[in-house]
């Protein structure tokens, strides 16, 4: 019994928490190196398990690609990424790191990829998501902080947008 309750205590402290995620996914997106540990430790990450670490299992995937040479490893880890993303948003559509994640990617793959149609849908739900949670105490300041400071270096974004998401 001791030894199932240490591999279960094990397994669940294996992962990383949203703040490690969120620090290797934005370290890896200039360092290889760093993209490999990113993936590493999230690629015993199953479609089952909580919808924002299926997400960042699905960055992983695709920084991953960002960084290998073999086009054909290159091509894996993207249609991975993409595959694990979608069906995740598709549990989870109004969890706004998740529609970040796709619009981040959607907004940076080359156009060849035909992997951008959800662009203006997800800026309008993270432009709605900052404007609702404006006034209330946001559960997840960082979260709240990353998406804004996205739009508004996101080329999709309008200069109407950009002036209306300063002053959420």
């Amino acid at each position: 019994m001791r030894l199932i309750l240490l591999f279960l205590f094990s397994y669940s402290v294996s992962l990383p928490d949203t703040k490690e995620c969120r620090e290797l996914m934005d370290a890896s997106v200039e360092n290889k190196a760093v993209a490999q540990k990113f993936y590493d430790r999230l690629k015993t990450v199953k479609e089952t398990d909580l919808p924002v670490l299926v997400g960042f299992r699905a960055m992983s995937e695709f920084l991953l690609c960002k960084h290998v040479v073999n086009p054909f490893s290159k091509l894996s880890h993207f249609n991975k990424g993409r595959d694990l993303l979608e069906n995740v948003i598709k549990k989870d559509s109004a969890n706004p790191e998740l529609r970040l994640f796709r619009l981040s990617t959607q907004s940076n793959v080359p156009a060849l990829l035909k992997y951008n149609d959800a662009i203006a849908r997800d800026k309008k739900a993270l432009i709605s998501w900052l404007a609702h949670n404006k006034s209330k105490d946001t559960a997840d300041v960082v979260l709240h902080k990353r998406i804004k400071t996205y739009l508004l270096i996101n080329k999709y974004c309008t200069a109407g947008e950009k002036t209306l998401i300063k002053t959420l």
